[in-house]
């Protein structure tokens, strides 16, 4: 931690000294510090310690955004700056932050719009790259100063694709017109207009899958009135864009092509023609098993998206079904014991969809990000549609799969910084629903209430007891990193289950914890919460625990009542912007009126118009800071600083006045408080004082009630004589019995060293039968090694067989050569000799395999015996193959002199021809 807090200062410092006086050494020095900031967040690494919520990372942020807003800053420090935001862009809250607090993406669109035409493309590239990331999943406002530059630059490589920044062009006019009214009338009213739509028409055909992607989604959301566009969302030929878009979702090159393909359909089911066409679309059910397929493949950033399209589906009515049977489509039951562990098992050893999405949601949200919740979102809706729908399908037995993985969620320890507790305590959220999903069946819950421990739930609840803020005030907005909302969400969901489950322990822990006073701003929260499912389930709770003696409900009604003054109080308190020391890039953001709906904005006025008639306060200083005007009637050059130590001291006084009227109001709320309490103790006590009066004549009841007991009492004694007779009797039956627990006991304790000597010779077995397998793997080896010796020794004996015919009838045609050839004979009865020895070692070969195969079922040291004869085996082998080869050589050595004595024999018939014809000629010469 130390070295990252010393690289960051280091950054900082650099930064101000290069800002101090810009020479090319501060240069080169601020460079080398961010190079190594660079190497530090590279793709792979912690970001833990750029927390932008800390002094140190906020400052270095807020150091880099204002050397990219400063005109004077050279293109190459621009670009390490670029690059290192591309590297903090990964973490999604620093992303968030950059954009809402630290105001880079009008730094950025100055570095893009100014030096784009200046520099080389690769910092204008890196920059509109950067800035489709930062600006995804946000809404500006056209109001903003920058926008209309950032447009019209956008517009014109779009339009012009010769500058190659089209795609990133696009992808940045996508996150600036989806849910943008402004942004698209804008563009709608450009000249540019027409020749835009055909650009993007054209770039429907280009091989890029982004560039598909954003031609569609732009001419969904800018140009839905043009001929062209409308085409292909008529009912006619949306079908192919449907197919268009999952081909591109299923064959995805990256996680954020998933990620604009799934936007795309949200935006294409927004309209409820498109939907009827696709739920009525041929091949949705094949295009959702291979949607789920990515489930098993993809990784943590892309199966984000992915569950988000599976939800999205689910929304559609008549889709949810489908998604559903092609859930279950592929699962199969399997070995209960495997279920436990799906968490830990690679992703890339589960093939079945199901499996897939208990496995992300066993997850930790620290590493995972949010693909635990959506993954518990997926169940929750596969489940309800399965336990609602009342089919006949056995889901009891997948639920028995999901089980293990969601308890073991309930696990995990809420410890950590805000952040890290309200992921963890959101992923509670989604298991504890999906528990309530399944309490709806009865079978289901007798399940979970066999499985569920106790112990986990209490802690849960009396974490947030102790924790959490809601407790101990009754502020109506907390701060940004707060969990206690999610926390009350979780609060409420645990009561449900708990009231619903079939543990004796839990109905206890329920009573007593809906008796307590620290459950009460809990259900204020509930009731006052936007959420619809959320007050009603806080209603039921109110309305099961209503009847119970102890319940508070006049602490709950001044929860209540404390809670809508707060939120009155800050309907009236005029807008206040954070203070420029904590944020010194934070600008006031315009709102987009264009985009606000007409009854927010009459709400708006109305606020506005209270406050002016209830701040009199205000009205009352500024009276007096004109009467100090007019009346003093200064007229030397320090009346304004006379004014301005005057407004001061008014502000000082004004703020300590709010101060006291705060304490104040909290004093009356005390006091109201105790008051009730007082009210409620005096109730309770007239309660006591009857109940005590009742108990007096209880006594004197029992009283007349002994003294009538008093005579039964000898009977009793008499009685008791004689059970003390009947008692001794039975010690001593009891002893005999215990004689034969003892005898019991002997036999369990035997009867279980029989059950370990009988695992003990199972594992035994286990490994004999495991040393079996190696053995005639083994076995199996020496017979192809036989098998190959055998065709080897086949091939030489043909080879001889051969050799002994040409032999032959070179003896017969050579008989002059016998006595030159006696000495090869000779050689051949050797080579015989050595055959007939190859044979019976052979044999000798063939007998150690079958000793081998009698002793397979030996111990190891047999083994190691055997191994050794195999050894000796393939020396012998080898020595075999060597003297094989020496035949070889010398059998090719008689073909050689075979083919000398054939050159003899020919002189010699030529010479004895020629002979011949001297004989014959002789007698007739005169």
């Amino acid at each position: 931690m130390e070295t990252t807090d010393s690289l960051l200062k280091s950054v900082i410092a650099a930064e101000t000294q290069y800002c101090s006086s810009k020479i090319e050494r501060n240069l080169v020095f601020l460079q080398r510090q961010i190079d190594v900031l660079i190497s530090k967040t590279s793709r792979g690494c912690s970001l833990k310690f750029f927390n932008p919520s800390e002094v140190l990372a906020a400052d270095c942020i807020a150091c880099l955004v204002n050397l990219m807003s400063d005109s004077a800053t050279k293109p190459s420090l621009i670009l390490k700056c670029i690059l290192l935001f591309n590297n903090l862009v990964t973490d999604n809250h620093i992303r968030e932050c950059l954009h809402e607090k630290f105001q880079l993406t009008p730094a950025l669109v100055g570095v893009v719009v100014n030096h784009g035409v200046s520099t080389s493309d690769t910092l204008t590239a890196e920059g509109m790259q950067l800035l489709q990331k930062v600006t995804y999943g946000h809404r500006i406002s056209f109001q903003e100063p920058y926008m209309e530059d950032l447009v019209r630059f956008l517009l014109r490589n779009v339009v012009s694709p010769a500058t190659g920044l089209t795609l990133p062009a696009m992808g940045i006019l996508v996150n600036l017109t989806r849910d943008n009214f402004s942004v698209q009338s804008y563009i709608k009213n450009n000249e540019n207009m027409k020749e835009f739509a055909r650009t993007l028409i054209k770039l429907l055909g280009d091989q890029a899958q982004n560039a598909l992607l954003f031609s569609l989604t732009l001419l969904l959301n800018v140009c839905p009135l043009e001929k062209m566009a409308a085409k292909f969302y008529n009912d006619t030929n949306v079908p192919q864009t449907f197919q268009m878009v999952f081909n591109v979702l299923i064959d995805g090159q990256s996680g954020d092509t998933r990620r604009y393909a799934v936007d795309l359909f949200k935006d294409i089911l927004k309209l409820e023609r498109l939907q009827k066409s696709l739920a009525n679309y041929e091949y949705l059910g094949t295009c959702i098993e291979q949607t789920l397929n990515l489930l098993c493949t993809s990784s943590h950033e892309s199966v984000i998206k992915v569950f988000e399209f599976l939800q999205i589906l689910c929304g559609v009515k008549g889709v949810r079904r489908v998604v559903c049977k092609a859930m279950f489509a592929t699962f199969h039951i399997q070995d209960p014991s495997l279920f436990a562990s799906l968490a830990q098992t690679p992703l890339s050893r589960i093939a079945d969809p199901l499996l897939a999405t208990i496995h992300w949601a066993g997850q930790s949200t620290d590493t995972q990000g949010l693909a635990p919740l959506g993954a518990y979102d997926l169940l929750i809706e596969i489940y309800e549609e399965q336990i609602f729908s009342h089919s006949k399908m056995h889901y009891d037995k997948h639920v028995a799969a999901i089980l293990p993985t969601a308890l073991h969620t309930l696990e995990t320890p809420l410890e950590g910084d805000n952040l890290t507790i309200e992921r963890r305590c959101t992923a509670l959220v989604r298991c504890v629903k999906l528990l309530l999903t399944f309490c709806s069946d009865d079978t289901l819950l007798t399940l979970i209430s066999k499985q569920t421990d106790a112990n986990l739930l209490s802690k849960l609840l009396f974490f947030q007891f102790d924790h959490n803020t809601k407790v101990m005030t009754y502020d109506v907005t907390p701060p940004l990193d707060d969990w206690s909302d999610v926390g009350v969400e979780l609060v409420l969901y645990l009561l449900d289950l708990i009231a619903k489950l079939k543990i004796e322990v839990l109905e206890d822990l329920f009573i007593t914890t809906m008796q307590e006073t620290k459950v009460v701003p809990f259900l204020a929260c509930g009731l006052c919460s936007t959420n619809r499912e959320r007050v009603q389930d806080t209603l039921n709770l109110i309305q099961m625990c209503s009847k119970l003696e102890g319940f508070p409900v006049m602490i709950l009604g001044d929860v209540l009542a404390s809670q809508n003054t707060a939120r009155m109080k800050k309907q009236k308190v005029p807008l206040t912007y954070d203070s420029p020391h904590r944020y010194p890039n934070k600008r006031i953001h315009l709102e987009d009126k264009e985009n606000i709906p007409v009854m927010y904005m009459k709400e708006n006025v109305s606020c506005k118009n209270t406050s002016v008639s209830d701040n009199s306060d205000a009205e009352s200083i500024h009276s007096l800071i004109e009467k100090m005007n007019t009346g003093l009637g200064l007229k030397d050059c320090k009346e304004s600083e006379i004014v301005a130590v005057y407004e001061r001291s008014l502000q000082a006084m004004q703020t300590k006045e709010q101060h006291l009227q705060d304490l104040l109001d909290a004093k009356t709320l005390s006091l109201t408080q105790a008051d009730r309490m007082l009210s409620q103790y005096r109730a309770r006590k007239g309660q006591d004082e009857a109940e005590c009066n009742r108990f007096r004549s209880l006594l004197i009841q029992a009283e007349k009630k002994c003294k009538s007991l008093e005579g039964d009492t000898s009977d009793m004694r008499s009685k008791l004589e004689r059970c003390s007779k009947e008692i001794e009797d039975l010690h001593t039956e009891n002893q005999k019995l215990r004689q034969v627990a003892q005898m019991h006991q002997q036999l369990t304790t035997a009867h279980t060293e029989l059950t370990e000597k009988y695992e003990s010779g199972q594992k035994a077995l286990l490994t004999l039968r495991q040393e079996h397998q190696s053995l005639s793997e083994m076995h199996e080896m020496l017979q192809k090694h036989n098998t190959n010796l055998k065709h080897q020794f086949d091939n030489t004996m043909e080879q001889l067989t051969t050799l002994q015919d040409e032999r032959r009838k070179v003896m017969t045609q050579l008989k002059t050569a016998e006595t030159k050839l006696e000495d090869t004979k000779k050689a051949s009865l050797k080579w015989e000799y050595d055959y007939k020895k190859s044979e019976e070692e052979r044999e000798v070969m063939e007998t150690s395999i079958e000793t081998l195969r009698s002793s397979m079922a030996k111990s190891e040291a047999k083994k190691k015996q055997l191994q050794d004869q195999v050894s000796q085996l393939e020396f012998a082998c080898n020595q075999h193959e060597q003297t094989i080869a020496n035949y070889e050589t010398e059998i090719n050595d008689l073909k050689s002199e075979i083919a000398k004595h054939r050159q003899i024999t020919a002189l010699i018939n030529s010479l004895s021809s020629g002979n011949a014809s001297d004989t014959s000629g002789a007698p007739n010469a005169p």
